[in-house]
């Protein structure tokens, strides 16, 4: 079984980092995906979803230090859902 996903995007907002109880960082950031699609009159209309990525350690590191709004990311992981 596979769960392998690849985002290419902007980042919406600067990151926000954090340290939990036994000082493992941990940074939420939000992207945004583009997709070009003909609409019903066959016109071309830009879709953007945007994604809650969460990661962990010295990659949440150094995201929190090098990453900024606006800023292209290639991100590779697993999708996991979460319910609220």
């Amino acid at each position: 079984m596979v769960n392998k996903v690849i985002l290419i995007g902007n980042l919406g907002q600067d990151p926000e980092g954090r340290e939990t109880g036994s000082g493992f960082t941990v940074a939420n950031l939000r992207l945004a995906t583009n997709e070009r699609r003909k609409d019903k009159s066959g016109e071309w209309q830009d879709h953007t979803e945007w994604h809650t990525v969460v990661c962990f350690g010295k990659t949440a590191e150094n995201v929190v230090r090098y990453c900024k709004t606006g800023k292209q990311l290639f991100i590779e992981g697993r999708i996991q859902t979460r319910k609220w």
